[in-house]
């Protein structure tokens, strides 16, 4: 049986942090425990954190590796691990097991990038992994959706162990640890969000050596907090694809470390408006996308420590790569939107020409040109499908791809907005969308094709759509989805409301 690590007596969890799963993901996280008294109980191995086991319950099998921070370790770990399971005749939990190594073992060459050890413990009743490496930075669980190509790692690993958490090792890193055992499977019980069982030494977070300040202007907190997401999927990919690819060489840790930075400082200017009740929706009252509340206007300074300049120029360089080979088809996510490259690109620039003496510039917005006829989608984007739905329909209907392009326009809304059928079709949906709503728009698209998550399709919704001299006309939406082959259409049924 796997007992937590984190509990004195009388059975209360005593954990310095708590990093709380998300509900959304409906993960069971079962944790057994033992009533005081009723075993005696000793630390494991001399391996810090983890569960503690029954005096006298010797392993049948200790294996401890050291690996180097380089994408193959995965696969190494992963491969020491079963073979430790099949000599001891455990290969019954071997699936989960490995797929929480492989989540706990990525993390650490993505994040921590030390030489990590692993420590593999079978036990007659149960099995112990810890994963030690050295950075005190602790595992984040964002608010992503299952289908999410990242940042639900950690809940992955919850979702297939009996226990799990992270024991600290103050400047000296930390141990990332979970438990199988012989109980029945935790995603069979009820849905339950506890915290990960965190307990030792931290690290006081944000003591970076001193350096310069730079200033970020007029940030679009709402298309940031979107492009975070895919960015930060785009280096996982970038990261998978390099175990097969010997011939990029790229600086994924500084480029890392550079969006982190970015990431954290935004965040944190966004929190205390969304704490004080002052942050405000980024879509009209009614719509269903869950996007986050943001401040009305966002200022911030971001302190880059000292020689950390080049690791933006390494983000940029990292990025651009990974939006080349998932324009290819190379990678499992979908190209960034034009705007999400725009608003990392604006950040990096930024950073790079301040700590040049160059003065800051503010973010410019979405409302141009560029943005309504610039498209970014992969090679075999052409669709082939059969637009007569649209283009021989009586009502108001436009369809676009994944890469928000018009493909199709019916005659009628076409008309009433002022278009040439032939003038629209080959521009981005947000030609239609009034300025004050693009990036709201774009970062609900992004979050979609990143996550998979889909709340405004099939849900009629009033919103204002931009005609071709600028004003806006009031018309009830619904959007619906369609699947050609690979591809998905995208059909925007259109019906204006009639003006008091």
């Amino acid at each position: 049986m796997c007992r937590d690590w984190n509990r004195k007596a009388g059975g209360k969890h005593t954990p310095n942090v708590g990093l709380e799963l998300d509900a959304a993901h409906a993960l069971a996280l079962a944790v057994s425990v033992t009533p005081t008294g009723a075993v005696s109980l000793t630390p494991p191995g001399s391996v810090p954190g983890g569960p503690r086991v029954a005096e006298g319950d010797s392993p049948l099998a200790v294996e401890q590796t050291s690996f180097v921070p380089e994408p193959v370790s995965a696969g190494q770990a992963r491969k020491v691990l079963r073979e430790v399971l099949e000599r001891t005749a455990r290969t019954d939990w071997a699936d989960a097991a490995e797929l929480a190594l492989s989540e706990v073992v990525t993390n650490a060459i993505l994040h921590a990038r030390t030489t990590f050890e692993v420590t593999i413990e079978v036990f007659e009743h149960h099995l112990m992994v810890q994963v030690r490496d050295g950075s005190p930075a602790l595992p984040e669980q964002r608010e992503y959706a299952l289908p999410a190509t990242t940042g639900r790692g950690m809940a992955l690993v919850a979702a297939v162990s009996q226990a799990c958490g992270v024991h600290q090792l103050g400047v000296d890193g930390k141990v990332v640890w979970f438990c199988m055992d012989d109980a029945s499977d935790p995603a069979a019980d009820s849905p339950v969000a506890l915290d990960w069982d965190i307990d030792g030494e931290s690290v006081a977070g944000g003591a970076l050596d001193a350096g310069t300040t730079v200033q970020l202007h007029n940030v679009p907190a709402t298309l940031w907090l979107a492009a975070r997401q895919h960015h930060e999927a785009m280096l996982r990919e970038l990261l998978l694809h390099l175990t097969q690819d010997d011939q990029l060489r790229l600086g994924l840790h500084p480029a890392e470390e550079a969006h982190s930075l970015v990431s954290r400082n935004i965040q944190r200017a966004v929190d205390p408006s969304q704490a004080a009740g002052t942050a405000v929706a980024a879509l009209p009252e009614g719509h269903p996308s869950p996007l986050p509340l943001v401040p009305r206007e966002l200022n911030i300074g971001v302190t880059i420590p000292m020689g950390m300049g080049a690791s933006f120029a390494q983000l940029q360089d990292a990025l651009d790569t990974a939006e080349r080979l998932a324009v290819e088809g190379r990678l499992l996510m979908h190209p960034g939107l034009p705007e999400i490259v725009a608003v990392r690109d604006w950040v990096c620039e930024q950073v790079v020409a301040q700590l040049a003496g160059v003065a800051p510039s503010p973010w410019a917005g979405t409302a141009l040109e560029q943005f309504e006829t610039a498209t970014h989608g992969r090679d075999d984007d052409d669709l082939g499908w059969d637009d007569s739905l649209v283009v021989n329909s009586l009502v108001g209907v436009v369809a676009a791809d994944q890469a928000n392009r018009i493909v199709a326009v019916s005659k009628p809304l076409a008309d009433f907005l002022g278009w040439r059928v032939e003038d629209l079709v080959g521009r981005r949906v947000v030609t239609l969308i009034p300025p004050g709503l693009r990036e709201a728009h774009v970062a609900g698209f992004s979050r979609h094709l990143t996550t998979g998550q889909a709340h405004i399709l099939g849900v009629p919704v009033t919103l204002p759509v931009l005609h071709a001299d600028g004003h806006e006309l009031q018309c009830q939406v619904l959007v619906e989805r369609a699947h050609h082959g690979n591809h998905a259409v995208y059909l925007a049924w259109m019906d204006p409301i009639a003006q008091a």
